[in-house]
């Protein structure tokens, strides 16, 4: 393929060979993979995130349940992103949830920052940071305070992308706060653009345990999900994906759509 040069080789091994690496637990919130771009100053962008498990556990039995049972529960997160620079934009998410037989509820909320580092091809891989502070009601999640760092990465190949973040969470009041020192994970995405207006792709997602108390595989959370991003009418940025979970611990099938209004990216997706 002549859009693949030979000094792309090295790097696109060790972005492939970083996807099956540990993961955190999976965060069904926000089932978003972000590439290095920003939306730039002053640039507004309002973004619906949903997914919903089809084929869950029960409360208690791994997967993406918690104090509610994985099965048929809907979640959405409702982001507002703002550019504060052309290289750091902030955002604040509001998180709802509808548990199988309930009524939609208050979930929790967040508030991140974003960032890169250079313009895209200055580095040879495009290199961003996140950190986010999150807030949940006891009802959705027991660790109620949590704090998270990532490295984002992107390499552009031609048609290809691949993009990887890889996630440091700590807990800070809950549960789990005094059992581990962090939670370490990985996001990652392999895709190819069709058109402007269309790619394909494939994520992978998961989440092991924390560094500490590393979960045996069986019960580990582990997703492969193929994805389709498109532009929908009215310039709506979108992407759907159904996950197919890959051990036991997984929920078995997990369907996410996001879509984002307005906002500097262009043709950019997460």
């Amino acid at each position: 393929m002549r859009f693949i040069n030979k000094c792309h080789i090295p790097i696109l091994l060790l972005l492939i060979l970083l996807i099956p690496t540990a993961a955190e637990a999976v965060d069904p919130f926000e089932l978003q993979i972000y590439g290095y771009a920003t939306q730039g100053r002053g640039n507004f962008s309002p973004q619906l995130l949903n997914s919903f498990v089809p084929y869950g556990r029960k409360e208690g039995e791994g997967g993406t349940s918690g104090t509610f049972a994985s099965q048929s529960m809907m979640r959405t997160a409702i982001e507002l992103e703002y550019g504060l620079t052309n290289k750091i934009d902030v955002a604040y998410y509001i998180n709802f949830a509808r548990p199988a037989g309930e009524d939609v509820q208050y979930a929790g909320s967040k508030l991140r920052f974003r960032g890169r580092f250079a313009e895209q091809g200055v580095l040879p891989v495009d290199l961003g940071w996140y950190f986010e502070v999150e807030q949940w009601t006891p009802k959705i999640n027991e660790d109620t305070l949590e704090l998270e760092f990532k490295p984002t990465l992107q390499k552009d190949i031609g048609p290809i992308s691949i993009i990887a973040n890889f996630p440091f969470e700590k807990v800070i009041r809950g549960e789990s706060a005094k059992e581990q020192l962090f939670e370490v994970g990985y996001l990652t995405e392999v895709s190819y653009q069709k058109s402007k207006r269309l790619r394909f792709g494939i994520q992978f997602i998961g989440g092991p345990g924390g560094v500490k108390n590393i979960d045996p595989l069986r019960d580990q959370q582990h997703y492969v999900m193929p994805v389709v991003h498109f532009i929908a009418p009215g310039e709506v940025r979108s992407t759907v994906g159904i996950g197919f979970g890959q051990t036991h611990g997984s929920d078995r099938i997990i369907l996410k759509a996001n879509f984002s209004f307005g906002g500097g990216r262009g043709y950019i997706w997460d």
